[in-house]
């Protein structure tokens, strides 16, 4: 059973901006052939965005190579698909929320699917980093949509085991993405790396458009700019939206940061080469991959109030082992243990957010996706400044932080028990 948004939106002066508890009918989740096809279809869109994102990093030395040019010259591949990403989310949420989730996303499939082209026959330097930009721009929507899909087909109370799926997805992409690109390259090449994720993103095109009816169509009239960003204004306003916001840059923050520079950790701490450091960080996404739905789960079951701030805790934990030198084994095992924490919180927090209010969960989501992609990069400058001070001092710092936040998350998501629904009432009805 789906549950769909209302049919209409007004802003005024009535407007709640305070989130109000609401007692909802506890429905049974999806569990038809269909519906979990189209749930792996979006988890493994999700996975492919994300592993063509994260396999670009490790192979600037080759592109530096291929191409005969310095390796600062092709900071942009990274910084200029990022950056793209993070603010289209805030359009393409929006778009898909009065144009539709089927249109919208297969308009982004196909955009991603020729820019990923474009990247994989480029030959410069400069047509590959405008290719990455332009990628960045067709790929920033297109996780942002499937999680407003997954937002809409289950409702709250149970979204822990799909969102759990959906978010072991993108770990294994960013796993899988940052160890398989340099490791498949000798044997296949990047450029057939990205003809292969092309042809994943045409084929969800295809799915999606013939399946367009039975995924849930979300149109509405035409907002304004300025209802648009009233939208953003009034989540950022209400209690529940503005700290599930920032708890989501932070957290983005914390594991974008280490994330980003593990590379280099590894490198200086155990002298490993391209394949070493692959093999790795292979760890990072598995347990998202085979635990991610348990998480959600016990999500659903124990109430978000619990899970989210063992994530906090768990993943400052497991910083604070990497700060001593450890074994090669023992440092893998660790960095596998840390991706549970993004798979303990990000999920669970992202599923309060297409909560707040179902008119707008696309923007909402594209809104929280924002906030993650902003708070990774933040992240990894901070890291990237106190790498300057060591390691130790980096990872201590940031390990502090987390473990703050995770005090602060039994406080601010005490509210979150289990098969609770609380929507934010921003809108009335006329």
């Amino acid at each position: 059973m789906m549950i769909g948004p209302r049919d209409s939106f007004t802003t005024g002066p009535s407007v709640e901006r305070d989130l109000q508890t609401t007692t909802v009918e506890t429905k049974a989740e999806p569990s038809t052939t269909n519906d979990e096809v189209q749930l792996w279809v979006m988890a493994i869109l999700a996975f492919t965005i994300f592993y063509s994102n994260y396999m670009v990093a490790p192979l600037i030395p080759a592109f530096s190579k291929e191409f005969s040019v310095p390796v600062y010259q092709l900071g942009w591949l990274v910084a200029g698909y990022l950056i793209p990403y993070g603010l289209s989310t805030l359009v393409y949420g929006a778009l898909s929320d009065w144009w539709g989730r089927a249109p919208t996303l297969v308009a982004l499939l196909c955009f991603a699917t020729t820019t990923m082209l474009m990247v994989s026959f480029a030959g410069s330097w400069r047509t590959l980093v405008v290719a990455r930009i332009l990628s960045g721009v067709g790929c920033g929507g297109v996780v942002t949509v499937c999680l407003a899909i997954v937002g809409d087909h289950y409702p709250y109370a149970i979204q822990g085991r799909p969102m759990g799926r959906m978010f072991g997805a993108i770990a294994g992409g960013i796993g899988f993405g940052s160890t398989l690109g340099p490791i498949l390259n000798p044997l296949i090449g990047w450029r057939d790396e990205f003809r292969v994720l092309a042809c994943v993103c045409y084929l969800g095109a295809v799915f999606v458009f013939k399946n367009a009816r039975p995924i849930l169509r979300v149109r509405r009239k035409r907002s304004s700019f300025g209802e648009v960003i009233c939208e953003y204004l009034v989540v950022l306003e209400a209690p529940r939206g503005g700290r599930t916001m920032a708890f989501i840059f932070c957290n983005g923050a914390f594991h974008g940061g280490i994330f980003a520079w593990l590379g280099v950790l590894l490198t200086r701490r155990y002298h490993l080469h391209d394949a070493g450091i692959g093999l790795a960080l292979a760890g990072y996404g598995l347990p998202g991959i085979f635990f991610g739905t348990m998480i959600g789960r016990l999500g659903d079951r124990y109430g978000r109030r619990y899970v989210v701030p063992f994530g906090f805790l768990w993943a400052a934990g497991c910083a604070f082992l990497l700060l001593p030198y450890i074994p090669r084994l023992a440092g893998a095992l660790v960095i596998t243990a840390l991706s549970i924490g993004f798979d303990a919180t990000h999920p669970l927090m992202s599923s309060i957010t297409t909560s707040l209010d179902p008119k707008h969960r696309g923007q909402i989501t594209g809104f929280a996706t924002f906030a993650n992609f902003v708070g990774m990069g933040t992240g990894a400058l901070c890291f990237q400044h106190l790498i300057a001070f060591g390691f130790s001092t980096a990872l201590a710092i940031f390990a502090s932080a987390q473990t703050l936040l995770g005090f602060a998350a039994l406080y601010a998501f005490r509210g979150e028990g289990p098969g609770r629904v609380r929507s934010v009432e921003l809108a009335t009805d006329r």
